[in-house]
């Protein structure tokens, strides 16, 4: 899968979204929210935004992370 069709892939899910909460990208990506919070504390896994205490992921970030890991899977 390449960068623009997982970018298209999350628009279709999510359109009019420029940024994705942690509940929608672990159902996107079908991961746990609990391995979010762990990439998160150790700085890795798909890059995110914190904003006024919430953890938003763009949604570039998360196209960008998917064709990344398909691609080298």
């Amino acid at each position: 899968m390449t960068y623009i069709e997982a970018l298209e892939e999350v628009k279709s899910i999510h359109p009019k979204k420029m940024m994705l909460s942690k509940k929608e990208v672990a159902e996107l990506t079908n991961r746990s929210l609990s391995a979010l919070d762990r990439d998160i504390r150790e700085g890795t896994g798909i890059s995110y935004k914190k904003i006024r205490g919430r953890v938003l992921y763009p949604i570039v970030e998360v196209a960008k992370w998917m064709s990344d890991l398909i691609q080298t899977a």
